[in-house]
């Protein structure tokens, strides 16, 4: 649905507008002595903005005002939107994520459920869009496009839920829908799968969303013309351009585990300031507190130089254009009153921004005020973890003779990228050993939606764990189980306590300590405070720094290594893939 500029519910609601504008009467609340960033023109200008009934009713011109916000000092830029965000994977219910996101400055987010309709399906789907409604900030929903991410026929992965064309139709009309979520997999629209095809048309009147990494010459034209208008998954200024080019809009992510906000950042100018939007994708509450949202964004661009305005427009007035929001992303007459107001850190912009407050729809957020709202809870009838008990030898790889090539996934720190290598490693008893002095550990993925059984194991390299596993239920897109760790018993013993807490994310040491964070809603999520959150993320990262563990968000890498349409090695339930070969490969390579 296309959000008009000044929508009104009747006559008398419009002629009160107009009255507040002419200054026929006192607004509700003015915002003094701010310098206001016009959008349009990308120069910030002095004067008041007047508010009322949760819009701009006037700019530039003194109003007299009920109320009075003297903000001497202070810049005033629309709210900042997020472009592309899966409220799952803050951990949080949609009310908790909003208690974290919005006094960050962020008014708006985009979000798809592709998680918890990995899980739940179409109820996970309806229960995201009941959930929010009737918060104070505005969450937009993109209708899950791959559920699983690859083609079912392929069989590459167990996911709770298969969603075909058919079961997602009836959302096109519905009005908190912007169109079709994030087309991952990509291969499938390249080869015209019916199904992709019949999901495209069905939405091509809204808005389609790509996710296609390292996409380029004649395919990227092809994946263009489907009608995809966006992509989140630009890692290089070189790939981020072509894109742009080609008319495919560039989200700059900085999450939690994927950070390309470094590499893109160059790309924005005053012209590119129109079409590139900003986005979080994947970011914990930890981090949102400790360092911001969107706004994180904002101030690491205002540090490496770029301009001010340039920013400002990407994070709200582009966004806003990109997904037909067209009543908010400015500061003008007949826009929502979405304001955030910044100060800078020092004499200049290039020490950074520091957020003084937010309104939206008119009214000053208050944090107290937001912890009071709650989220609606699915209605679940299953246990989140349903598996065969797992035993010892889920983990096992074998092979005959005294060592081993294998295949090994490499982790790339702060990218859901991998690459594949090789390494040589020792065969005791008829199975192939981790190697954790070379940092080469297991990984195993195993089902947990319908107890079926399915469960793989391989190598992978970059965690550095030197006793201790760490397992969570957390596993892009699919969301079984995944497990890292320096043997096959504490990878067990991981398994193990994350089935008692029924999902969550969970950190073991040989010594027997041990941190967990239980996550009830469809093992993604939990109703509990973003402080308390984050809290568990401090032990949790405590613990795996304490076993050896070199990266900085392990969680989050370590649920990405299951994804298998993002390049080049990764692995599911039902064994090893060749991302860009899109196919299954043998963990063994060759034995003596």
């Amino acid at each position: 649905m296309t959000h008009r500029k000044s929508t009104f519910q009747n006559a008398a609601a419009l002629g009160q507008a107009i009255a507040f504008a002419r200054g026929e009467k006192k607004v509700p609340l003015v915002i003094r002595n701010a310098q206001w960033l016009d959008v349009f023109s990308g120069q910030f200008r002095s004067g008041d903005l007047a508010l009322a009934d949760g819009m701009i009713v006037g700019v530039g011109e003194t109003y007299e005002a009920e109320q009075v916000i003297d903000a001497k000092g202070l810049f005033a830029v629309p709210g900042f939107i997020d472009s592309h965000v899966h409220v799952e994977s803050s951990l949080m219910t949609p009310a908790r994520f909003q208690e974290a996101a919005l006094p960050s400055g962020t008014t708006t987010a985009i979000w798809d459920p592709h998680e918890i309709a990995n899980v739940l399906g179409m109820e996970g789907i309806h229960w995201a869009l009941d959930a929010v409604q009737n918060l104070r900030i505005d969450i937009h929903v993109m209708v899950p496009s791959c559920v699983p991410s690859t083609s079912p026929e392929l069989e590459f992965e167990s996911s709770g839920a298969t969603l075909k064309a058919a079961d997602l139709q009836s959302l096109v009309g519905h009005p908190r829908v912007l169109g079709l979520a994030e087309m991952m997999n990509f291969p499938g629209l390249l080869h015209r799968d019916p199904d992709i095809m019949q999901k495209l048309l069905d939405f091509g009147p809204l808005r389609l969303d790509g996710h296609c990494p390292g996409l380029s010459g004649k395919d990227l034209n092809a994946y263009a013309v489907a009608g995809i208008h966006s992509c989140h998954e630009s890692t290089t200024l070189h790939e981020a351009r072509e894109k742009l080019s080609k008319g495919i809009h560039v989200l700059i992510r900085e999450g939690s585990c994927a950070k390309d906000a470094d590499a893109l950042l160059p790309l924005l100018d005053a012209w590119s300031s129109a079409t590139v939007g900003l986005c979080s994708d994947d970011r914990n509450p930890l981090d949102i507190l400790e360092e911001g949202h969107i706004s994180f964004i904002i101030h690491k661009a205002l540090t490496s130089g770029t301009e001010p305005a340039d920013i400002f427009r990407a994070a709200s007035f582009a966004t806003a254009r990109l997904y037909g929001l067209h009543d908010r992303g400015a500061l003008a007459p007949g826009y929502l009153a979405d304001i955030c107001l910044v100060e800078r850190k020092g004499q200049t912009w290039r020490e950074g921004m520091r957020l003084h407050s937010v309104i939206k729809r008119g009214q000053v957020v208050n944090a107290d005020e937001l912890k009071k709202q709650r989220s609606p809870l699915p209605q679940a009838s299953r246990k989140n973890l349903n598996l065969p008990a797992p035993q010892l030898s889920d983990f096992a790889i074998t092979a005959p003779g005294s060592t081993a090539t294998v295949r090994v996934i490499e982790v790339i720190p702060q990218q859901i990228l991998t690459r594949e290598s090789r390494a040589t490693l020792k065969v005791q008893q008829g199975k192939i050993q981790a190697d954790p002095t070379q940092d080469i550990l297991k990984i195993a993925v195993l089902e947990r939606h319908h107890q079926r059984g399915f469960r793989s194991s391989a190598f992978v390299q970059g965690f550095g764990l030197r006793h201790g596993a760490i397992a969570t239920s957390i596993n892009h897109d699919s969301h079984n189980i995944i497990v890292v760790g320096s043997s096959d018993e504490l990878m067990l013993a991981a398994v193990e306590d994350l089935i008692r807490i029924d999902g969550g994310i969970v950190v073991r040491s040989d010594k027997g300590a041990q941190a967990a964070l239980a996550l009830p809603i469809a093992g993604l999520m939990t109703d509990s405070s973003p402080e308390a959150v984050a809290q568990a993320l401090r032990e949790l990262k405590a613990l795996a720094r304490n076993i050896g563990c070199v990266l900085s968000e392990p969680f989050l890498q370590l649920s990405f290594l299951a994804l298998p349409v993002i390049p080049s090695l990764k692995i599911t339930d039902r064994g090893l893939i060749d991302v860009q070969a899109f196919c299954k490969v043998p963990v063994v390579l060759e034995t003596p």
